[in-house]
């Protein structure tokens, strides 16, 4: 049935035309656009619609000015006219009733409205072919007289539909109060499990303004930096370091216990004002074990001297210091003889006493600021810093006399016995510490040589 009937849509908005077009047509209308009064015009004596639906606010020729075109045409004046309006101003009835308008659908419109709208004046069309007589009236509104002379029936009607989009519109708000009724009752849902949150978080949570005023301080930051806590937070924090990420800092408790902090800051909302949430997380269990785990993976765990890695980390600085400050050191390679004997005949676990007895004699060789370490197997490292070529002799010296001593009061079943090389680092001719320990190994296997030849 509703194949039979033409509308004509008349909207200089092609999105809004497209979709008051797509709306009409999923129920079987038959729709024709035009994008302003004057085309609209062109439209209706072409094809003389079943119904014109309109905007009122166009160029060249308004929905006003439109609509009293057809009802001044004895041949269109049976077309009924929708106008589509937001009717924020009383003074849109009283223009509608002047130039004789049918209805009025305000926008943005409910899709099943508007088609209940235009079901109405489809079902009411052959009342308005009837003709009716006019009747005058003259009304005072808004400062302005108005003299209106529309049929009775579009006055009933106009006068209908805007009644309905008033239901229409206090039913829409009605339901928009009851979702915005509920949007504040999850805000507020969502405001007390994030003040839970805060509440029962082990860090602490502190909340501060732009002014560094404190605003909020959760129950595990009270204990952690007592009642003068905003003396504590303040002398603790540098808020321009923390700015620029996460920091750890040293804190003292209020208990006296020094803990190290990670804390991190980032805004946040306060009670409808920008912020900072400030966030500290005791990390010293955390810390500790990152520590132990760097030293782990610098020292060798039989020995305790420093491993190949902890070696070569720390030299590279040694010799860097020694080029700018001209500081002459020696490297000396040491490798105890006979390990494989030790190992063969007496057992792994005398080889590691050599091992460890080994690098006893070492400590009681060199000075704390000298680096010793194992760097393999039953090879030991150990760099001088601040020696002349000709101190090395000494060193030397001194290693063989730690080494008897050892002998003279160790109770095991073997005496350690050493090879050493030695190699001078001169800052006027520097070279790198691989060169330096290929030197110290050579003269160190030619020192093996001539014990065994002996």
């Amino acid at each position: 049935m509703n194949k039979e009937i033409q509308i004509l849509v008349v909207e200089d908005s092609l999105t809004q035309a497209q979709q008051l077009k797509f709306i009409l047509e999923k129920r079987d209308y038959k729709v024709i656009v035009a994008n302003n009064g004057v085309q609209a015009l062109e439209c209706i004596h072409k094809y003389i619609p079943d119904l014109v639906v309109t905007d009122i606010l166009m160029p060249k020729m308004d929905g006003y000015a439109l609509c009293k075109k057809i009802k001044e045409d004895d041949k269109l004046n049976h077309i009924p006219v929708i106008l589509l309006t937001s009717l924020s101003d009383p003074t849109d009835v009283i223009k509608g009733l002047k130039v004789k308008a049918d209805n009025f659908i305000t926008k943005p419109y409910n899709e099943s409205f508007l088609l209940s709208r235009i079901q109405h004046m489809l079902v009411n069309i052959e009342l308005r072919k009837n003709k009716i007589s006019e009747m005058g009236i003259e009304v005072f509104f808004a400062g302005e007289k108005h003299f209106i002379n529309s049929e009775r029936i579009q006055i009933i009607d106009l006068l209908l539909s805007t009644f309905e989009n008033a239901v229409q519109k206090s039913k829409e708000l009605e339901y928009a109060n009851n979702k915005l009724k509920k949007a504040f009752e999850t805000i507020r849902k969502l405001e007390k499990n994030y003040r839970g949150i805060l509440e029962s978080n082990t860090d602490a949570l502190v909340v501060i303004n732009h002014d560094k005023e404190i605003l909020y301080l959760n129950p595990a930051a009270k204990k952690l930096f007592g009642e003068k806590y905003e003396e504590s937070i303040f002398d603790i924090l540098d808020f321009d370091e923390i700015e620029n990420g996460i920091k750890e800092i040293m804190i003292n408790t209020m208990n006296g216990n020094q803990i190290i902090g990670e804390v991190c800051i980032s805004e946040t909302d306060w009670e409808g004002k920008e912020a900072y949430l400030l966030s500290i997380r005791d990390i010293t269990e955390k810390v500790r074990l990152r520590e132990k785990l760097k030293i782990q993976s610098l020292t060798d765990e039989l020995t305790t001297l420093y491993n190949r890695r902890g070696f070569f980390n720390i030299v590279e600085h040694k010799i860097q210091f020694a080029r700018r400050n001209k500081k002459g050191m020696a490297l000396f390679f040491i490798d105890i003889d006979g390990m494989k004997y030790i190992n063969d005949n007496l057992s792994h676990s005398q080889g590691d006493c050599a091992l460890i007895g080994a690098a006893n004699i070492l400590k009681n060789t060199f000075r704390e600021n000298d680096v010793i370490a194992r760097i393999g197997g039953d090879e030991f490292v150990a760099l001088s810093i601040d020696v002349d070529e000709h101190n090395i002799e000494k060193i030397i010296n001194k290693l063989l006399d730690q080494q008897k001593i050892f002998n003279e009061k160790s109770k095991y079943a073997f005496n350690i016995s050493i090879s050493i090389g030695a190699a001078h680092f001169d800052p006027e001719n520097p070279v790198g510490i691989e060169e330096l320990m290929a030197r110290a190994d050579k003269l160190m296997y030619e020192h093996k040589k001539r014990k065994r030849v002996l």
